[in-house]
């Protein structure tokens, strides 16, 4: 018996690891955990902004339905005829528990006539955005800039743009961050743009709805809300007007220049959140 209780200690000793042996595995545990790790977290947050953009979408449709039946006319007919983007009333009487965070679309006035957006937003590959020149001649980071800035009860930060200009044209355009200002604050990830049109839904931007000639805004920085293609949806250029339709494919959830990839896996995998 203790002849047998002896081998069974010393094979117990033959199969225990070596102090090197474990942490040789350690490390490696650690360098792949390094390497899917970073992964991993973006997928999730990348999860998380789908949710919130499907909510967001499926909101502004409500309101564009529920205007319709009250009104009798959409949104952009009421738009057009007062050439107002409605975004007051809009925001009061269907986005119960919204508030106003800001006076204005555009910020302050830096004194060089340059106005400072509310909050920084960069394009989508991640660089820091100035300002472009819009058709007043000044500067601002938001593409939308012709209304206060509101906060939603679901916590996205909504700015309405230009009325519709003529009778079957497009507008207002709004530009929705589905997580308010909560980061990454860009571009095609967190930062979208959709238009209500004359029959009564609201698009994504890059939609073949809203993209006739003479439509809402043509002009100035407004002129690229109206533009479809892929070329409209890139994540490796320093340029919004190459991020402002990538809503239309968020809402597909394709990848815009690869055949059989997604949109928030695939496309959004290729930009790291910096």
């Amino acid at each position: 018996m203790v002849k047998l209780k002896s081998m069974s200690f010393q094979n117990k000793q033959e199969q225990a690891f070596t102090l090197a042996e474990v942490l040789i595995t350690l490390g490696i545990i650690g360098v792949v955990a390094a390497l899917t790790l970073p992964s991993l977290i973006n997928r999730t947050k990348n999860r998380e902004l789908h949710t919130a953009f499907l909510k967001t979408y499926s909101e502004l449709n409500q309101v564009a339905q529920k205007y319709y039946a009250d009104m009798g006319e959409t949104v952009t007919d009421t738009s057009f005829a007062t050439q107002s983007n409605l975004a007051d009333e809009i925001m009061t009487k269907y986005y119960k528990g919204s508030t106003k965070i800001t006076s204005n679309g555009m910020g302050t006035d830096d004194g060089n006539g340059n106005f400072l957006a509310f909050y920084s937003i960069r394009t989508l590959s991640g660089k820091a955005y100035s300002g472009g020149a819009n058709n007043l001649g000044k500067n601002s980071s938001f593409i939308c800039d012709n209304s206060p800035f509101y906060l939603t009860a679901s916590g996205a930060v909504i700015i309405f743009n230009d009325a519709a200009t003529g009778e079957d044209q497009t507008g207002p355009v709004v530009c929705v961050d589905v997580n308010g200002q909560k980061a990454p604050n860009r571009y095609g990830m967190d930062y979208f743009l959709f238009a209500f049109t004359k029959d009564g839904k609201v698009v994504p931007m890059g939609d073949t709805n809203q993209t006739s000639i003479g439509t809402v805004a043509a002009n100035g920085s407004a002129g690229n809300f109206f533009k479809i293609g892929s070329h409209n949806c890139l994540n490796n250029v320093d340029d919004i007007s190459k991020n402002t339709s990538c809503a239309y494919y968020a809402l597909s959830n394709t990848h815009p220049n690869k055949t059989g990839k997604d949109y928030w896996n695939d496309f959004l995998g290729e930009v790291s959140f910096r």
